[in-house]
């Protein structure tokens, strides 16, 4: 009596099974390297879709709400970014100011487009713009709580239609 393996190879054509082996796998390996690029594809697809959508959701929510945007781009393995993260962003009144006043988008410069866009050399850099999606400034590297508190206070009030940040920081630095 003949095995399983044997009856199949004599059905299928072939003499030894190793054939009908060889071949299967063959066939296995090629439908899976299709596979395997198609699902790759689909993934860099949503992945690019999720990046720019953000990025246009922010810029849209900021136009329909009349707020300037804050685009906060960190990198992975930067000490400065998650010494702001933990000293400057964690804090609460700065964390109230930017979800009432602003709308916030965090960006991973390593892996986003806009860092190429906005031509992001360093991390942190914080860049403020208009609903309209026109540039008001940057401000590049780690800052501060106080400071950046000031700067969120010069972007929401529109002090910079009156007088450079510098002006604005000596200004307020004298009230206090």
């Amino acid at each position: 009596m003949r095995g399983w393996l044997q009856r199949l190879c004599c059905w299928r054509g072939r003499r030894e099974p190793q054939q009908l082996i060889a071949g299967t796998f063959g066939t296995i390996i090629i439908v899976m390297k299709k596979l395997m690029f198609a699902l790759f594809v689909t993934i860099m697809l949503v992945a690019s879709s999720v990046y720019g959508q953000d990025y246009e959701s922010a810029l849209k929510t900021a136009k329909k709400e009349n707020k300037p945007l804050v685009l906060y781009f960190v990198s992975r393995g930067c000490g400065y970014c998650n010494l702001m993260d933990r000293n400057t962003m964690a804090d609460r009144e700065i964390d109230a100011i930017l979800k009432k006043d602003f709308v916030f988008l965090r960006i991973d410069a390593d892996k986003s487009d806009l860092s190429r866009l906005y031509r992001i050399t360093g991390t942190p850099s914080s860049w403020f713009l208009e609903s309209s999606g026109k540039r008001i400034f940057e401000a590049p590297g780690y800052i501060q709580k106080p400071l950046y508190k000031k700067v969120l206070e010069y972007v929401k009030d529109k002090h910079y239609n009156e007088m450079d940040l510098q002006t604005f920081l000596k200004k307020t630095s004298d009230r206090k």
